[in-house]
């Protein structure tokens, strides 16, 4: 996936959020699943950032 330039960052996130509320509505998903799946989406950058800013030897250990 390529990056998304800056100025359109705001515009195409919001794009891209709507899609997939609007498939997952589709295929008949809940908005608990929905909101169980924004969960673990924020868990999985919030890992992600403190690995990149734990120290090396902290980061291998997680």
């Amino acid at each position: 996936m390529q990056p998304i330039e800056t100025s359109a960052k705001p515009r195409a996130l919001s794009i891209l959020a709507r899609s997939l509320f609007r498939q997952m509505r589709e295929q008949g998903y809940s908005a608990e699943q929905i909101i169980g799946l924004s969960s673990e989406l924020l868990d999985l950058v919030s890992k992600d950032i403190r690995t990149s800013n734990a120290p090396q030897g902290l980061a291998a250990a997680e």
